[in-house]
């Protein structure tokens, strides 16, 4: 009977922590440690369309997402949306947003959360820009 009744306890235990196991912090943490190790079918079966995207875009530029370290993952949950924060970057935000897809949360990494590949990438354009144009004035002025 005293076995019956741990097994039992137990059982209890475990399904009331099967919440926590496909919870906010274990997928972003799950997809954060994708993107550091370059795992990129991982990172993308873990979100939606627009992460997919990001993922894509974050592998064609070199596949840097700028994550030195993936630890202290906490989530701001709200119903079906969560904000999770965690360390460590090389530079920029260090979010994610998630949402709830059914019974599972699933990431929801658009260009303005997390590393901002895409600005990053045209302010580093524009700056290339402004200074081919400035070379090109300069060639100009000397040749006149």
């Amino acid at each position: 009977m005293k076995k019956l009744f741990v097994g039992v306890l137990a059982v209890a235990f475990f399904a009331s922590c099967g919440g926590k196991v496909g919870g906010p912090e274990k997928v972003a943490t799950d997809y954060l440690n994708a993107l550091k190790n370059k795992e990129w079918d991982k990172a993308k079966a873990l979100g939606n369309e627009d992460t997919k995207a990001k993922v894509d875009g974050i592998k064609s530029f070199g596949g840097d997402a700028g994550i030195t370290e993936v630890k202290d993952v906490k989530c701001d949950v709200k119903e079906t949306e969560a904000v999770c924060t965690f360390c460590c970057m090389k530079e920029g935000a260090n979010q994610i947003k998630l949402v709830k897809d059914g019974e599972k949360w699933i990431v929801n990494d658009k260009k303005e959360t997390g590393t901002d590949l895409g600005t990053e990438l045209e302010e580093s354009l524009d700056g290339a820009l402004d200074t081919l144009s400035n070379e090109m004035d300069a060639a100009l002025e000397s040749v006149q």
